[in-house]
């Protein structure tokens, strides 16, 4: 599976308008057979009217061909330009990502990346040669948070422009409540803050940046 991500910022009283234009753009993009579940999330820390359009691939091919449609169907490339015109052009940036790992296993788009109501990001880099170790530890504390009622879902994703080693955990959940416990969990629960910790070990952790988001779309 392949994420496509359209990170920026919309302008101030815009973001009715930049979601109707998202979703005459998904419209679009599904009426010429090109399958991608889309979600739009907002930035609840850092940057004022900050988003990210995620949006889920589940074959290489199925990317390329939205790229060649994005490039050669006139329509839809005014379409796109409707979106862009409600961002912020100079925040805007745009990255690729592969699924390295999931916690509910093996999973198509339609499954895997069901939007849930809210998001917890936290990116940054692998250290060269501890990427492996980097997927275990996260699977351990996964499987612990689980075992103890977090109710989330987890995808881990692995840069595929800029950084080679960069990713991203993105940890979904139903309520703020959800969020809440497992905030309280990483303070109060030494066996899951050393689990987390051994997450960290496998990363550069100068580069290492949590955001909280909310589903927008």
């Amino acid at each position: 599976m392949y994420r496509r991500i359209l990170a920026g910022v919309v302008g101030q009283g815009q973001t009715r308008d930049f979601l109707a234009a998202m979703r005459e753009a998904n419209d679009f993009q599904l009426e010429r057979g090109i399958r991608a579940r889309t979600a739009i999330w907002g930035a609840m820390t850092g940057k004022n009217n900050a988003v990210v359009i995620a949006a889920d691939f589940n074959a290489l091919d199925v990317l390329e061909k939205w790229t060649d449609m994005a490039t050669v169907d006139s329509l839809f490339a005014i379409v796109r330009r409707t979106v862009r015109t409600h961002m912020v052009f100079e925040d805007s940036k745009v990255s690729i990502h592969r699924l390295a790992y999931h916690s509910e296993g093996l999973m198509t788009s339609e499954d895997a990346t069901a939007p849930r109501k809210y998001m917890r990001v936290l990116t940054g880099e692998v250290q060269a040669g501890h990427h492996r170790d980097f997927v275990l530890a996260v699977s351990q504390a996964l499987d612990y948070q689980k075992q103890r009622g977090i109710d989330a879902h987890t995808s881990v994703w692995s840069s595929m422009t800029g950084h080679t080693n960069g990713v991203s955990i993105a940890a979904e959940f139903d309520s703020l409540t959800a969020l809440e416990k497992f905030d309280e969990m990483a303070v109060t629960d030494a066996e899951f803050a050393r689990l987390r910790a051994a997450t960290r070990a496998s990363m550069v952790f100068l580069t290492s940046e949590t955001q909280l988001m909310r589903n927008l779309m």
